[in-house]
């Protein structure tokens, strides 16, 4: 009985990530509720499509007080990198980034906590994500 009751308060902790999660989704036309339900959608005529990346954050107030900032960098599969600053209003949350496939196809992506004293609270990765090689100029 004693190994259970200190088993339990250690599982419960480690299945705990973080305050952010990242998640990439492709967009089109099943994307829609009226492709389903077959309500009149003036979308469904030239439905989006692309990616997106939903991400939702949930901060203690003892740390979203400290001013944070979500800073993504994607890279495209041509290798360009865009960076994207979202600063959090609130201490919870969820948005989207959307990119349109004719322009940008997502190959990955970091995003960093960052406070207003540039701390770097928390790091998401894409699981492919490296920092870029770039070759050095002579």
């Amino acid at each position: 009985m004693g190994i259970k009751y200190w088993i339990y308060p250690i599982l419960l902790a480690s299945c705990y990530k973080g305050h952010l999660y990242v998640q990439q989704e492709n967009v089109d036309g099943r994307s829609l509720a009226s492709t389903y339900v077959h309500s009149p959608d003036p979308r469904s005529k030239h439905p989006p499509k692309g990616q997106r990346l939903l991400f939702s954050w949930d901060y203690p107030h003892s740390v979203y007080i400290r001013g944070i900032t979500l800073v993504f960098t994607v890279r495209f599969w041509d290798n360009r990198e865009e960076t994207l600053i979202f600063p959090l209003q609130r201490k919870r949350g969820s948005s989207e980034f959307f990119f349109d496939d004719k322009e940008n196809k997502i190959l990955t992506y970091q995003v960093e906590a960052v406070t207003k004293d540039k701390e770097i609270l928390e790091t998401w990765k894409h699981q492919l994500w490296t920092d870029l090689i770039t070759p050095e100029e002579e």
